[in-house]
């Protein structure tokens, strides 16, 4: 398994909208939400250049999105 680094922010978001993910709102992070039948998954972005391998991480237990997606 690789090293999990740092993603630009706007790769970030390209992973989840293409994994349906749609943004809900734009305060001091971006908010993202995904409904799956009764269940909506829900995650946040921070307003900087790069996501922290920490956010990425809290971002792939919210969303259960494989961690693989984010390894590239």
């Amino acid at each position: 398994m690789a090293k999990l680094k740092p993603l630009s922010k706007k790769k970030v978001i390209r992973i989840l909208e293409k994994h349906g993910f749609e943004m809900v709102r734009s305060n001091k992070h971006i908010t993202f939400k995904k409904s799956i039948g009764n269940k909506v998954l829900t995650t946040w972005i921070p307003h900087h250049s790069d996501v922290s391998v920490f956010v990425i991480g809290y971002i792939i237990k919210q969303t259960e999105i494989s961690r693989g997606e984010f390894e590239s």
